[in-house]
């Protein structure tokens, strides 16, 4: 048998911990925490519409798709996309028309680790213009407004309201704040379950 082959390699602090982060907040697990922090399903407006926002008024319903994305290169944190499927009415006042769109939210994620072994995660909204959106009226005349009212652009710029104002919610606030001392702590119990002996048997 070759002894030399059981040591334990050592690795550095800085290897440690980048390989702890890619365990502990992988891909699919961040994923997954940004669809349960998020929800399903939102509402928005009525919001104005078109030239001095007066033209129309807007109702939409949203429902947010599974978020998916890539590990950044330049820094420790995700490339986010958030597909969004929105159902939204136009209301001319005289006329009621509705339209289907298909947005895509790029969301960047940022992780910072602050005292004491606190991870802090921030999430960059798009810009208006980077949001993708395809639109699909239920009439000829649906899209005429919807060119004339400029409700693209609207919608882009709401959208991107909406996510500022849902950052800013107390249980967003609260998920992007990671305390591993209090995580540790708590589980401490079930943790030491593993590698503590339970008993008498466990000592001979």
């Amino acid at each position: 048998m070759n002894d030399a082959a059981e040591q334990p390699v050592s690795i550095g602090y800085d290897e440690f911990g980048m390989r702890f982060m890619d365990l502990v907040l992988h891909r699919d697990r961040v994923m997954e925490s940004i669809n349960r922090v998020l929800g399903a399903e939102f509402l928005l407006g009525p919001i104005g519409a078109g030239p001095g926002r007066k033209v129309a008024k807007v109702t939409a319903n949203g429902t947010f798709g599974k978020a998916y994305g890539e590990a950044l290169t330049d820094v420790v944190g995700y490339q986010v996309n958030l597909p969004v499927d929105v159902a939204f009415h136009l209301d001319l006042g005289v006329d009621m028309l509705r339209f289907n769109a298909e947005l895509l939210l790029p969301l960047r994620l940022t992780m910072d680790l602050v005292e004491p072994l606190t991870i802090l995660w921030h999430i960059t909204p798009p810009d208006p213009d980077d949001v993708v959106m395809t639109i699909a009226s239920d009439s000829r005349r649906a899209t005429v407004l919807q060119k004339l009212t400029g409700l693209d652009g609207e919608l882009r710029r709401f959208i991107v309201r909406f996510v500022d104002r849902e950052l800013e919610k107390p249980h967003v606030q609260k998920a992007m704040k990671i305390d591993l001392v209090t995580l540790i702590d708590n589980a401490w119990e079930h943790i030491a379950v593993q590698f503590m002996p339970t008993g008498p048997d466990d000592r001979r």
